[in-house]
C-alpha cells in the first residue's frame, strides 16, 4: 500500500523568519524573507512570501499540510514551566528592566493562544478564510540536535547545540544513537556563549547577530593580550564540575547599558577602553580582543565535547545552534585528538530550524527519519526563458553562451570578477554556487577589487575557496568532508602558493568542496578554469553587496550587477560584460 504523501510546514519568526516543506524525510523547499523583501536579516516580518514560495516548489496548498511547525516549546511557556524559570533567575540575580520586559514579552507571544492567533491572522491574509493546520512547537534545543544529527550521516555522535538562548538553555550536550536522542549535560540561561560572543560583536562596533562572523575574521589578526585574557577569565569561568561553564551576566544583560543593550557598563569597565562605533577604525588592542574572546570561545567548547566524547566512548561531534556558524571553533572541534568526524550543520541557526523542527514533526508522526544532507540548492530558481524576458527589459547587451561554464573560466583567468547566477539558491548565509561572486584566486589585486569595489567591504575580510572535490588532497593535509563552507582548515604550502587570494592571515581557509553529483555546472565551471591555470580553485563569496541580502531573482542579480564593480555576469545560459571591460 502506498501512503499518501504529507507536508509539513516549518515556520521560523525570530532572526531571520523563514519557511521549509517537508515531507517523507526530505526538506522540498526553503528560504528566509529577507531574499524576498530585500531587507538584511527581515527582523518583524511575517515569512510571508516564503510560505507562498515552499508550497509553490511543493506543489501543495495550505490545506495539504498535516502540520505547522515551530521551533520553540510552546508546552513549557504554557505549563508555567518557562515562568517559574524565569522568576528562579529574578530570585539569585539582580535582573535589570529590560531582561525583565524580555521574559514578559517571551511569555505573551509564546502562549498557545497568542501564538496560534498571531499565525492565523497572518496566514489569513494571505490565504483568505481558510482552516489553518494545527500549529505545534518542539524544544528549542532538541530541534537543533534533531536536525544536526539526523542530517549527518553519522550511526552515533555526541551532539552540541550553542546558541544564545533557546527556551530555558544556552548550550546541551547530546548522546545520539541510532533515532535516539539524550540530553546529557545542559546549561541554561544566563549562562550563554551566544550572548557572550554577542556582547563582543558590538563591543567592537559591528551589529550582534549580524556581525559574529566578522569577529571570528578578525582574531586572526590579533595575538595574545594577557590583560584581555585575565579580564575576560572574570566573565566565563569552569563550572565547580570542571565540565561547564558560567557567566557572570552583570557584564552581559544585567546592569547598566551606557553603549549597547548587549553589555553593560561593568564590562566597560573591566576592559578599560570604550567600545568601537560603527566604522571607527580597528586597532590592534581590539584585534586582540577578538583574538581572546574566540580563544575562550573554543577552549569553553572543547572542555564539553572532550567531557563527553572520553565519558560515552562516542567519537564523532555534530554542531547545531546558531554559535555552529562560527567555523573556526568547528575547526578546532575536529583537531581534538579523540575526534573522529564532525558535521556542523550549514543551516544550524533559528533560521534553519524552520527545517529542524518540519523534520521533527515528520519523524515524529509519519515516521520518516531524515535522509543525509548532501545538497542545499532548496530555493528560488528561474528558467533561461525567464531570465531572458527580464534581460530584454532591461535592454541590457547579453550573448547566449554554448559552453557558460568554459566561457566565465577564461573570464576568470583574465582577471575578471564575474557575477555567478545559476539555478536554484542555496538555502542559509553562504555562498555555494548558485548565487556567487567568483574571481580568480591567483590574483591578490583581484581579491581587493571584490573587497573594494564590489562588496564594499572591510579589506581585512577573508574570502573562501571552491575546491573540486576531487582535488582538496593536493590543498589540505588534515581535513573531513566540507561542502558547505562551515569548516575551515590549515592550507599546505601549494594552496598559498596556487591561490594567495583565499589564504586567511592565519593560513587557513573555509573551503567549500564542489560535487560533480550534486552541482555539476559549478563544477563544470572550476574543471575548466583548472584546465586553463592548473589550479582547482576558485574564490566564492556571496552575491551581494554590503547591507544587502544574496541575491534571489534575475532582476536583483542585475541590479546588483550595474551597482557594483563587477565585470561581468553568468545568469544562466547568458553572459553580460560591462562596455570598460568588453574586449
Amino acid at each position: 500500500m502506498i501512503r499518501k504523501k504529507k507536508f509539513f510546514l516549518g515556520i521560523n519568526l525570530e532572526m531571520d523568519p523563514s519557511a521549509a516543506i517537508v515531507s517523507q524525510g526530505k526538506v522540498i523547499a526553503y528560504c528566509e524573507e529577507e531574499r524576498f523583501n530585500r531587507i538584511k536579516h527581515a527582523k518583524g516580518y511575517y515569512p510571508q512570501e516564503s510560505i507562498k514560495y515552499c508550497l509553490n516548489k511543493a506543489g501543495c496548498d495550505l490545506g495539504d499540510i498535516e502540520e505547522i511547525t515551530i521551533n520553540w516549546n510552546l508546552r513549557a511557556y504554557n505549563s508555567g514551566e518557562i515562568e517559574e524559570f524565569y522568576k528562579s533567575i529574578q530570585n539569585k540575580y539582580k535582573v535589570d528592566n529590560y531582561t525583565l520586559a524580555w521574559q514578559k514579552r517571551n511569555l505573551f507571544k509564546r502562549s498557545k493562544k497568542e501564538y496560534e492567533n498571531y499565525h492565523k491572522s497572518h496566514l489569513r491574509s494571505i490565504f483568505g478564510n481558510t482552516k489553518i493546520p494545527n500549529i505545534m512547537g518542539y524544544p528549542h534545543h532538541f530541534t537543533h540536535a534533531f536536525q544536526s544529527f539526523s542530517q549527518s550521516g553519522f550511526q552515533e555522535a555526541i551532539c552540541i547545540t550553542i546558541d544564545g538562548s533557546g527556551d530555558q538553555h544556552t548550550t546541551v550536550l547530546w548522546k545520539c544513537q541510532s533515532h535516539k536522542i539524550a540530553p546529557v549535560y545542559e546549561i541554561r540561561i544566563p549562562h550563554s556563549l551566544g550572548w557572550f560572543y554577542a556582547a563582543i560583536t558590538e563591543y567592537l562596533g559591528f551589529k550582534a547577530y549580524d556581525g559574529e562572523y566578522k569577529v571570528m575574521g578578525l582574531a586572526a589578526y590579533g595575538g595574545k593580550n594577557y590583560k584581555i585574557r585575565q579580564a575576560l577569565k572574570k566573565i566565563i569561568k569552569v563550572s565547580k564540575d570542571g565540565i561547564g561553564y558560567v557567566i557572570d551576566p552583570s557584564f552581559i544583560h544585567y546592569g547598566k547599558h551606557s553603549y549597547s543593550g548587549r553589555f553593560t557598563d561593568k564590562l566597560v569597565h573591566l576592559l578599560g577602553k570604550k567600545p568601537l562605533r560603527e566604522n571607527n577604525e580597528i586597532d590592534k588592542w581590539s584585534m586582540s580582543l577578538a583574538f581572546e574572546s574566540q580563544r575562550l570561545l573554543e577552549i569553553t567548547v572543547i572542555r564539553l565535547i572532550k567531557w563527553a566524547t572520553e565519558k560515552y566512548k562516542i567519537y564523532n561531534v555534530c554542531v547545531g545552534g546558531g554559535v555552529g556558524l562560527n567555523v573556526k571553533l568547528n575547526s578546532k572541534i575536529f583537531d581534538i585528538k579523540e575526534v573522529k568526524d564532525v558535521f556542523a550543520h550549514p543551516l544550524c541557526s533559528d533560521s534553519g530550524a524552520a527545517c529542524g523542527s518540519a523534520l521533527l514533526a515528520n519523524y515524529k508522526k509519519n515516521d520518516y527519519f531524515p535522509e543525509k544532507l548532501t545538497n542545499l540548492n532548496l530555493g528560488y530558481c528561474e528558467s533561461d526563458r525567464e531570465i531572458e524576458k527580464n534581460l530584454k527589459i532591461t535592454k541590457v547587451n547579453y550573448k547566449r553562451e554554448k559552453n557558460i561554464a568554459l566561457s566565465v573560466a577564461k573570464l576568470l583567468d583574465k582577471d575578471y570578477v564575474v557575477g555567478w547566477f545559476q539555478g536554484s539558491m542555496e538555502a542559509g548565509p553562504r555562498a555555494l554556487g548558485y548565487r556567487s561572486i567568483l574571481a580568480n584566486p591567483r590574483s591578490i589585486s583581484s581579491r581587493d577589487r571584490v573587497n573594494k569595489i564590489v562588496k564594499f567591504r572591510e579589506d581585512w575580510r577573508p574570502f573562501c575557496p571552491s575546491v573540486l572535490e576531487e582535488h582538496v588532497d593536493k590543498y589540505f593535509s588534515s581535513y573531513t568532508h566540507a561542502p558547505f563552507m562551515i569548516m575551515a582548515f590549515q592550507a599546505n604550502n601549494k594552496l598559498s602558493k596556487d591561490a594567495p587570494a583565499i589564504v586567511h592571515v592565519d593560513g587557513t581557509a573555509r573551503v567549500q568542496m564542489v560535487s560533480k553529483k550534486y552541482n555539476p555546472l559549478y563544477h563544470k565551471m572550476i574543471s575548466a578554469f583548472y584546465k586553463i591555470t592548473g589550479v582547482a580553485v576558485v574564490l566564492n563569496t556571496s552575491f551581494n553587496i554590503k547591507g544587502e541580502p544574496i541575491v534571489c531573482t534575475s532582476r536583483d542579480a542585475l541590479r546588483t550587477f550595474w551597482s557594483s564593480g563587477l565585470d561581468a555576469l553568468a545568469i544562466g545560459n547568458y553572459l553580460i560584460l560591462k562596455p570598460k571591460v568588453i574586449k
